[in-house]
């Protein structure tokens, strides 16, 4: 950790949290161990330390935006509780700046024996305290990973991992943080497997525990990359560089890509693999824990013991009564919720309700504290609020999406619902490529605009809906909060709805996307599906739908479409040729095509073996009439697919792949890899590519070729294991130069961890930990 402590103004830090940090640096000061009690109404006493001839005791002042005023009031206020207690040393320690006038008037405010001048300390003294005792800086993470200097140095790195990419954003997020078993636990994963997959459900906190960590690594001078795909992984990936690979909602956000997944479980597991052999790499990945589990039943790369290892499931369990109560404390004390608002929850007996609601849920608890959504609403109701989000969640949402937004509003959220594709995707929607979609979608919902107002209908919608559900950056729109396409997706039930935005798709791309929503939301055949799939293949039909997308992508579901609209229209609309030009073949994915035209599902459909026969010659001819050697990556491809055909592949594509092959894998060479690649990580993946081609085959292939390869990484391997021991030889003689230089004490355990908290937290210390927030 970099050092900070002339820097503190502990502004990041609430009352409790710096009680904490002063019991704890005050006790290694001292030599001493302190005793903490629970906050709140405190009877003069935050800390205290007995002996034989008297109890050492020490009181910490910190409030939000106090002044020198509410200070000296407040010591005041302690005089009868030390005349009470009759320390035999009296120790007052404040975050705000002490001159040497202002220390002889809290002296006289405090006015008994046991206190003395040297031992009223304020900010100045607290960072020269820090600076010597630099165990307790790096104990207390809440105090020096928020600072000024850590958000900047995160605004100068890949602050893509920031939903909120400013430095208020990203200093909000790391204030409220609360330190829980799920921190070191993730470490500790991270740091020895060097990848850590975060699982949970939504709203649990996923995100912000991957936010933290990476905010600790950037701190230590690693370089954050935030990707969106693990193409972006290794096209960053810098052999030399300490880097930090974060990847949120890896696997989607609502629902599993199985399409998506099949073509990249491998590449994810194998980058995992890369990551763990390398000491300055590590990986972040976050993901629905239904998502996950879904993953796991259908991917074998996903479902191995290495992937298995480096999992930690975070949820609620996670968080006791006294962790729950402090998220929401720090939540309301960092908040700029009306002062009233505050009182009037603090005045409710609420909190116990809302501490212990089944729904509890962090990200419940940010968005009833962001003073935005409470601008206009009554403060006397905030509690009964509260406790309604909590009782239904989909409340938060609900009545502004109701009652406070526009019909135009809500048209857009929908159009950026289906403008993001459930995989692995770039952060937010062009707002450009949005507008086509939203002006359709008008004429679809029948809503009439006054010429003139037309032009800036679309903006106007936007701006209804900047700060409370959506951000901008860089030309594009992205939701503000997961939440929000949660509570978007369980209002799509509606085959009405559904039908005029499919009438309103702009592109293949998102008819794909509505297409796949309805799948989930209705069953096939049903009358709401054959509604959308008619409204569907009529606006594809009438050429409103543009743009080009794979066949392996849009084919399936093509033919699902047409199972249930029946629309023989469209059928001479494909015999015609009126989606030639919109459709490419990536010839590697035609055996799962062919299968299912001439044995599978849509066999029965008119001309669908003619159609597979065409498209099995066009593979042959992708085989045999070939300029060049197929890459090693489109062969494993191949493979895969050839595994799933369910009739005996004709002979003559059976030679021809197996001729292609052959050449493929001898022709892979290491002396050719390019430069800026990494050497392991391409060898690794063309193993990985001999192995599913054997795999179909039933056979080795090449024997001498894996030899050559396995040798290669076998090198590697013994450089990586030289290195790390060479790092592992100079960082012992660096703790033991350390450790001659500085003969100190061994570090205090901090008081908060003196086991008198988090166990049995009652109503009384809940009542007394709030108690500080009240003006």
């Amino acid at each position: 950790m970099r050092a900070l402590a002339d820097q503190y103004d502990f502004g990041n830090l609430s009352p409790i949290e710096f009680e904490a940090l002063v019991a704890d640096l005050m006790g290694e000061e001292l030599g001493i161990t302190f005793e903490t009690f629970s906050e709140g109404a405190d009877g003069g006493v935050d800390a205290r330390h007995s002996t034989a001839d008297g109890d050492i005791i020490l009181q910490a002042k910190h409030y939000k935006e106090s002044t020198w005023s509410d200070l000296k009031t407040a010591a005041k206020s302690e005089r009868q509780n030390i005349t009470e207690l009759k320390p035999k040393v009296y120790h007052f320690v404040t975050s705000q700046k002490l001159t040497r006038t202002r220390k002889t008037d809290l002296k006289q405010c405090l006015d008994h024996p046991s206190v003395l001048i040297k031992n009223i300390r304020g900010r100045t003294e607290l960072n020269a305290l820090l600076k010597k005792h630099s165990a307790v800086e790096r104990r207390n993470i809440k105090l020096w990973l928020s600072s000024t200097a850590v958000l900047q140095r995160l605004l100068n790195n890949d602050i893509a991992v920031f939903t909120e990419a400013t430095l208020d954003g990203i200093g909000r997020v790391l204030k409220v943080f609360v330190e829980n078993p799920s921190l070191p636990k993730a470490a500790s994963i991270l740091n020895k497997r060097h990848s850590l997959i975060v699982s949970g459900p939504p709203g649990v906190g996923k995100t912000t525990l991957a936010q933290v960590l990476a905010a600790e690594y950037c701190d230590e001078g690693w370089d954050l990359v935030a990707i969106t795909s693990i193409e972006e992984g290794h096209r960053a990936f810098d052999g030399e560089k300490k880097q930090v690979f974060i990847f949120d909602d890896f696997l989607g956000t609502t629902k599993l890509d199985r399409t998506t997944l099949s073509r990249d479980d491998s590449k994810i597991a194998s980058f995992m693999a890369m990551v763990s052999r390398r000491d300055n790499k590590r990986f972040i990945l976050t993901a629905r824990k239904y998502i996950l589990q879904a993953a796991r039943a259908s991917s074998e790369a996903l479902d191995g013991r290495g992937v298995d290892l480096s999992e930690m499931v975070l949820d609620l369990k996670v968080y006791t009564r006294e962790i729950k109560a402090r998220i929401l404390y720090n939540h309301l004390y960092h908040s700029d919720l009306k002062e009233e608002a505050v009182n009037a929850l603090l005045e409710s007996s609420k909190i116990p309700s809302i501490v212990d609601h089944k729904h509890y849920m962090p990200r419940i608890v940010e968005w009833m504290t962001d003073h935005i959504r409470f601008e206009d609403a009554d403060p006397s109701k905030y509690p009964e609020d509260f406790l309604q989000a909590l009782d239904n969640p989909d409340k938060i949402w609900e009545k502004p999406f109701r009652q406070h937004i526009s019909e135009e509003a809500r048209i857009v959220l929908y159009c950026i619902y289906f403008s993001k594709r459930d995989g692995y995707i770039e952060r937010g929607v062009s707002i450009a490529a949005l507008k086509p979609f939203f002006l359709r979608a008008i004429e679809a919902f029948d809503i009439s605009i006054d010429g003139s107002l037309r032009q800036t209908l679309f903006e106007d919608a936007l701006r209804e809906l900047k700060s409370s559900f959506v951000l901008f950056d860089a030309g594009k729109v992205e939701f503000i909060n997961p939440s929000v396409q949660d509570f978007l997706a369980r209002q799509l039930d509606d085959d009405g709805l559904l039908s005029k935005l499919a009438a309103s798709t702009p592109t293949l791309v998102h008819a794909l996307s509505l297409w796949n929503a309805t799948t989930t939301l209705f069953e096939r055949g049903s009358s709401q599906s054959r509604s959308v799939a008619k409204a569907l293949l009529l606006n594809i039909q009438s050429g409103n739908a543009d743009g080009r997308i794979a066949l392996e992508d849009l084919g399936e579901a093509l033919g699902d479409m047409l199972l249930d609209a029946d629309s023989s229209e469209f059928r001479d609309h494909l015999r015609g040729g009126g989606l030639q030009e919109m459709i490419w073949i990536n010839d590697v994915e035609l055996p799962s095509i062919i299968d299912d035209l001439m044995f599978g599902k849509f066999s029965d459909f008119p001309h669908a073996q003619a159609y597979g026969r065409l498209l099995r010659m066009r593979l042959f001819t992708f085989l045999s009439d070939r300029e060049y050697v197929l890459e090693i990556e489109e062969i494993g491809i191949l493979a895969d697919n050839l595994n799933s055909y369910r009739e005996e592949l004709p002979e003559c594509i059976q030679e021809q792949f197996e001729v292609a092959a052959d050449e493929s894998v001898n022709s892979l060479d290491v002396t050719s890899i390019p430069s800026g690649s990494d050497p392991e990580s391409t060898v690794g993946d063309w193993l990985e590519q001999m192995d599913r081609i054997e795999g179909y085959l039933g056979r080795s292939i090449s024997s001498s070729k894996r030899d050559e390869l396995d040798s290669f990484m076998g090198q590697i391997q013994w450089q990586h294991e030289m290195e790390m021991e060479r790092r592992r030889e100079e960082s012992w003689g660096l703790r033991r130069s350390e450790s001659v230089r500085n003969d100190l004490p061994s570090p205090v355990v901090p008081s908060s961890s003196n086991g008198r908290r988090g166990e049995g937290f009652s109503d009384r210390q809940l009542g007394n930990m709030f108690s500080s927030l009240r003006k």
